[in-house]
């Protein structure tokens, strides 16, 4: 079931009003609220439940064994590593087994030797990297000490699964939502304002904004490159840059506005970080919830940045090809995270060298080294970008062929598609005023009339949506 659709619609008006008419019952509420998330996620295949019922269990049971473990050190560290086995186990075969397979083949045939690994239809299960990651961020938080733990098993399921982040996140920390199901209802919504806004801004970037640079360019230039001029390439990987940051920060707002409307704070995920001057500072603001997760339990726990400088080049390495095949099995996965890793290599680096210099760090930079930055910075993710999107190898080496053949001939650009691209960018830099400017007019709508005007914002976009809205990228990871 997608955000921007009218299945969807139905289904969150239902929920949002059983939920709030038996918010005093608490208990009941998350027994209604856990049932509809299982419902939104087997909306897809119902047997997608019975794998997140699992990895959540797995989870449960070694977060309880952490915590009774109190300070026996090696049931501890047993507890984690059933935890870490389980799902990455759970995950390597859902995600990674066909991609295992077609390499061994490969590397067997290389050595004309014989492989004897299954050919199996593995079906990817829907956000399954997105609550592997939450459920292990769970185990991994009570065994450094730091973590909340569920005070109960329908707590913890509910934590795992409520459905507005649990196919595309944002990655929820156990202090992020543990704390807010654990205690009484609110008596009313949060932040009613804010929630219209992120609901109505992720609709229109969805389903307007990146349909149109999908439709228009992006989805035929990455799969037919050969067709398209040097100029019109060019254009789409500013076109898919603009789209996958809409189409993400889009399902994000969405997640955040439904969720605060059911009475939840959902963690941020995006902060303009197509305005970011250096490539540390772009992966601070971008899918800020995975970031923090790679830094958390993969940087960090490898040594992050003490010691020797190489070691630290090393751990962002390992940081971020971990990173790469963590978007899917592919090698054009790898090597996007590859890219992203010698690009924050190469930054800090930099800095050890400026440092070793005994240059001193100005607290405001001019405008031109600042501009200078954010040029580096913003073609370093457009270009690993041809990577990501390319439907495999091949066509990233025609998609470059083509790019760098400065060739006229091709379908032709539209001034619409220029401008959306233009705007979906631009909106890292000015959409706060946007932002401000909702506000200050919804805050001054008279209460009665609200409805009204939510009905209207609604019957607008839900008419005059495109047929074919696809669904959300990052779902395929």
């Amino acid at each position: 079931m997608q955000f921007p659709t009218v299945q969807f619609a139905l289904f969150f008006l239902l929920v949002l009003s059983i939920s709030w008419l038996v918010r005093r019952k608490r208990t009941y509420q998350k027994i209604f609220l856990l049932a509809a998330s299982y419902f939104f996620y087997g909306w897809w295949d119902w047997r997608f439940c019975i794998l997140l019922l699992a990895s959540s269990m797995i989870d449960y049971v070694a977060g309880e064994g952490i915590v009774r473990a109190e300070q026996n050190q090696r049931k501890k560290k047993i507890w984690l590593w059933v935890s870490i086995i389980g799902n990455l186990g759970l995950l390597g075969f859902f995600k990674y087994y066909n991609f295992f397979q077609e390499n061994v083949a490969q590397l067997a045939d290389l050595l004309a030797l014989q492989a004897h690994l299954p050919v199996l239809e593995v079906i990817l299960p829907v956000g399954i990297s997105f609550y592997t990651f939450q459920s292990l961020a769970y185990t991994f938080d009570l065994y450094f000490g730091h973590g909340q733990k569920a005070e109960s098993l329908l707590d913890f399921l509910l934590f795992i699964s409520f459905f507005p982040q649990l196919i595309l996140g944002p990655i929820c920390r156990s202090k992020d939502l543990l704390p807010q199901l654990m205690r009484e209802a609110p008596e009313q919504i949060p932040d009613l304002t804010r929630a219209v806004r992120l609901i109505s801004s992720g609709l229109i970037k969805k389903v307007f904004l990146a349909t149109f640079l999908a439709t228009h360019l992006v989805n035929d230039a990455f799969v037919s490159p050969e067709n398209y001029s040097s100029l019109e390439l060019l254009t789409a990987m500013y076109a898919y840059s603009a789209m996958v940051y809409l189409d993400f920060s889009g399902y994000t707002d969405m997640a955040r506005g439904t969720g605060l409307l059911l009475g939840f704070h959902l963690p941020k995920n995006f902060n303009a970080p197509y305005a970011a001057t250096n490539i540390g500072e772009f992966w601070r603001r971008w899918h800020m919830s995975y970031s923090r997760w790679l830094r958390d339990y993969i940087y960090f726990p490898l040594g992050g940045s003490k010691g020797r400088p190489l070691r630290t080049y090393f751990n962002l390495g390992v940081t971020f090809l971990v990173g790469g095949l963590w978007h899917g099995a592919h090698w054009k996965f790898v090597i996007w995270g590859a890219i992203h890793a010698i690009a924050l290599i190469t930054y800090k680096a930099s800095l050890d060298i400026r440092r070793a210099l005994g240059w001193k760090f100005k607290k405001v930079h001019p405008w031109w080294y600042l501009l200078w930055g954010w040029l580096l910075t913003f073609h370093v993710c457009v270009g690993a970008r041809i990577f990501f999107r390319s439907v495999d190898m091949e066509t990233v080496g025609m998609f470059f062929s083509r790019l760098f053949e400065f060739s006229t001939y091709g379908r032709g650009l539209e001034v619409m598609l220029l401008l959306v691209t233009a705007f979906g960018i631009g909106l890292n830099f000015y959409g706060r005023y946007i932002k401000q400017a909702f506000d200050w007019s919804h805050d001054r709508i008279p209460g009665w009339s609200k409805p009204l005007v939510w009905a209207a914002i609604a019957w607008f976009i839900l008419t005059l949506k495109p047929a074919d809205v696809a669904p959300y990228i990052y779902s395929q990871f």
